[in-house]
């Protein structure tokens, strides 16, 4: 019984799980959505989608090649 009630929590979760382990920017709107809405199917459903569809976050890099600065993003 309490395997499935933590498989039912996590599930819960997921799309919150999903926008942090991509590093979304709305990640915390994921969470907000998930938190007052995710009990009603459609709430889960939206925040699903809505960690699937931003896109992921930029890291801007500095490197330092013979005393030249170069800037560049990466995707994380």
């Amino acid at each position: 019984m309490l395997t499935f009630l933590l498989f039912l929590f996590v599930m819960y979760w997921v799309p919150t799980i999903i926008a942090v382990l991509r590093h979304t920017p709305s990640a915390l709107g994921v969470a907000a959505v998930n938190f007052f809405l995710g009990w009603t199917m459609i709430g889960w459903i939206v925040a699903l989608l809505i960690a699937l569809a931003a896109p992921p976050a930029r890291e801007r890099v500095t490197v330092y090649v013979d005393g030249r600065k170069t800037e560049g993003e990466i995707l994380r």
